[in-house]
């Protein structure tokens, strides 16, 4: 058997009570999209928002502790893994391939860091009546068309899927251009794979009706809505031009065009002089941890939606937040 490893990681917990509470609430604060209900005996695969990620089983489950297995492609087993919830929020990892070290290691850095971050951050109260709602895209409205990872993988090969993301996160607020970033992506990678193809799979969306009928419940109802979506300037237009989702807003706030993309408090700033409202009258919606606690640093009150939860979980989110619907 190949060399093993191990490593702790720990970040401090301001009210543990609340975050054992929530972390079994939003899974995915901590195991990323995909994450598994923390059950006993249930088997998941999950990612981060750059890519990484892997796949395991729960093991049992105490209050305040987790056990579980979890490891990348081509791993010959899968890690041993605890979480604690107490003072701090702790990851103990065992049996961690030795050539994968520095990959998992970093991957659940950012997602130890990420997950207390957001717990040390709940909303402002909730006093003020809600006069605007926004509204993430994917993951909230839509989502990629399922086995998209694979057909990345296909086209760009091990590794383009998080190159990818990375890449995309410069271009995000419209100061650079996607295409030539992919192009030399595709060319290193030697697959022969076209950028044009890539895209395609990219702009290949499922829209959730039934979530656009709870935008269109709150909208009716005589509150503002508005789509605050991180997008580069060819998925958006596809979003604009091809699925004509702007029809369904007051207001849309598209990165590239804003010019800051979330986490960024700036961009919920920017949002804010636009709608011409104090941050506690607007009700934000999203599937990033990063995303919601931006926006209750910011001041507005923010949900973190499952996705897997679907519309009603949506309307469930908007309840909470206040939202009349």
């Amino acid at each position: 058997m190949a060399p093993m490893t191990a490593f702790t990681l720990t970040a401090p917990l301001t009210d543990p009570d609340t975050a054992w509470t929530e972390l079994l609430a939003h899974p995915e604060l901590l195991w990323g999209h995909g994450a598994p209900d923390l059950e006993p005996g249930r088997d998941y695969a999950s990612h981060s928002q750059v890519g990484t990620g892997g796949q395991g089983r729960i093991g049992s489950v105490q209050p305040g502790r987790v056990e579980f297995t979890w490891g990348a492609a081509g791993w010959e087993q899968p890690g041993r893994f605890v979480v604690f919830v107490g003072g701090d929020l702790l990851v103990d990892a065992r049996a961690i391939p030795e050539a994968a070290a520095t990959a998992a290691r970093q991957h659940w850095e950012r997602m130890v860091a990420g997950a207390a971050d957001y717990l040390n951050h709940p909303n402002p109260p909730l006093d003020a009546p809600v006069r605007a709602v926004l509204f993430d895209a994917d993951g909230v409205l839509q989502w990629p068309r399922p086995g998209w990872l694979e057909e990345f993988t296909r086209i760009g090969g091990d590794g383009f899927v998080v190159d990818a993301f990375r890449a995309e996160i410069g271009c995000l607020t419209g100061h650079d251009d996607l295409k030539p970033r992919l192009e030399a992506l595709l060319a290193a990678s030697g697959t022969g794979g076209g950028v044009d193809e890539i895209l395609a799979i990219w702009h290949d969306i499922v829209i959730d009706a039934d979530a656009f009928a709870v935008v269109e419940r709150v909208r009716t109802s005589g509150v503002t809505v508005g789509l605050a979506t991180n997008q580069q300037s060819y998925r958006g237009a596809q979003m604009r031009d091809r699925y004509r989702l702007d029809r369904h807003f007051d207001h849309t706030f598209y990165s590239y065009e804003v010019g800051h993309a979330k986490p960024s408090p700036e961009y919920f700033r920017h949002i804010l002089a636009e709608l011409d409202l104090p941050a506690d009258q607007v009700a934000f919606v999203d599937d990033a941890p990063a995303n919601v606690r931006a926006a209750r640093v910011v001041g507005l009150r923010a949900a973190l939606h499952r996705t897997r939860d679907g519309a009603s979980g949506l309307a469930a989110d908007l309840v909470g937040l206040g939202v009349p619907i």
